[in-house]
C-alpha cells in the first residue's frame, strides 16, 4: 500500500534531485534481468502496450479502512450531537456540562468525518483505474491523470527514474516513475508512476525492463513474460477477481499471503465498493484512432486470451 501521488501529490515545478539523476533508468540501456509483468498488463499488440497504474493493485484497502473509521466517526458525532443538544434542556444547571462534553467532541467529530470523506474520495467516485498506454509505433506515452484527463508525451522525452515513496509501516518503497520536464530539461512539471511499488530495487528493474523492451524491442520480446491480461479494459472486475488481484500484490511471498488472507478478504469488500462507484476510463477518440490495431495482428492480446483457470497463471 503506497499512496504517494494519490494522497500527497508528487512535487512538481522543482529541479531534478541528485538521487533521481543517480537512479535514472535509460530507455536505451538494456538491463540484464528477466522481465516481469507483475500481473499489471491490460492488453498488448504491435501498436501499443496498455498497463495498469500504481494504485490499481491495492485499490480497496484505503476504502475499507476509511469506511470503517467513518462508521465510528459518524456514531461518535451522533452521540456528541445528542449530548450537545441536551444542553438546551430546561435544566440550566446541566447546560454547561452538556455544552462542554458535547460541543467540543461534536466539532472534532465533524472535522474527522469531513477528513475521512475526502480520503474516501481518493479511491471512490473516480476511475476504476488510470491506464498507461505505451504507443510504440509513434513512441508516445499516454497516461490517465487522477482528474480523468490524459497526458500525452513522447517516450524519448520522459525522464524515467526510481521514485522514493512514503515509508508505510516503516518500509521504504520505490516505484518506476516518469518525469515530464520543462524545456530546460531540469525542471519537473509533471510525474506519473508505473504499476509496481516495491521495497526491492531488483523487482522494479524487472518491471522497468518489461515495459522498456516492449518500446525498444517490440511485443515479441515480452510475450513470453505476459502470462495473463487484466479483464478491466471495458468492464469492472468481479469481486472474486479483485480478491485474487489483492493477493498478487505480494508476489512470491506465499507465507505472507496466507497471513494476510483475512486482511485481503476485508479489503476486497472495500475494493468492490470502490470499483462500483467509479467510471471505467475511456480513451479520447484521437488516441484510439492513432492506436487502431491492424487486422490479423499476431500480437493482439487481451483478457480474451486468458486461460480458463486464470488463478493458476497470474
Amino acid at each position: 500500500m503506497e499512496y504517494t501521488g494519490l494522497i500527497n501529490k508528487y512535487k512538481v515545478n522543482r529541479p531534478l534531485t541528485d538521487e533521481e539523476r543517480r537512479n535514472r533508468l535509460d530507455p536505451a540501456k538494456r538491463l540484464e534481468v528477466e522481465p516481469n509483468y507483475y500481473s499489471a498488463t491490460i492488453r498488448m499488440n504491435s501498436r501499443y502496450l496498455e498497463v495498469a497504474d500504481k494504485y490499481y493493485g491495492w485499490k480497496g484497502a484505503l476504502t475499507f479502512v476509511t469506511v470503517a473509521l467513518l462508521l465510528v466517526g459518524v456514531f461518535t458525532t451522533w452521540v456528541s450531537a445528542t449530548i450537545f443538544l441536551g444542553g438546551f434542556a430546561e435544566n440550566v444547571d446541566d447546560r454547561t456540562t452538556h455544552l462542554v462534553f458535547g460541543g467540543v467532541p461534536l466539532l472534532m467529530g465533524i472535522a474527522l468525518v469531513c477528513a475521512l470523506l475526502w480520503l474516501l474520495a481518493r479511491e471512490c467516485f473516480r476511475l476504476t483505474h488510470y491506464p498507461i498506454r505505451l504507443q510504440r509505433d509513434q513512441r508516445m506515452v499516454h497516461v490517465f491523470r487522477l482528474d480523468g484527463t490524459v497526458l500525452s508525451v513522447p517516450w524519448d522525452k520522459v525522464f524515467f527514474t526510481l521514485g522514493r515513496g512514503n515509508r508505510a509501516f516503516g518500509i521504504q518503497t520505490w516505484d518506476v516513475r516518469g518525469h515530464v520536464l520543462a524545456d530546460d530539461r531540469v525542471t519537473v512539471v509533471e510525474s506519473f508512476a508505473f504499476a509496481l511499488s516495491w521495497p526491492e530495487i531488483a523487482g522494479l528493474h524487472r518491471y522497468w525492463e518489461y515495459v522498456r523492451r516492449y518500446m525498444e524491442d517490440g511485443p515479441g520480446a515480452i510475450v513470453p513474460y505476459t502470462l495473463a491480461y487484466l479483464p478491466i479494459a471495458e468492464r469492472r472486475e468481479s469481486w472474486a477477481f479483485g480478491l485474487m488481484r489483492l493477493a498478487l500484490n505480494l508476489p512470491g511471498l506465499t507465507f505472507v499471503q496466507v497471513i494476510m488472507a483475512p486482511a485481503f478478504l476485508l479489503f476486497s469488500f472495500g475494493r468492490w465498493l470502490a470499483m462500483r462507484t467509479c467510471r471505467i476510463p475511456v480513451w479520447p477518440a484521437h488516441i484510439e484512432a492513432a492506436c487502431a490495431i491492424d487486422a490479423g495482428d499476431p500480437f493482439a492480446k487481451d483478457a480474451r486470451s486468458n486461460p480458463s483457470q486464470l488463478w493458476k497463471v497470474m
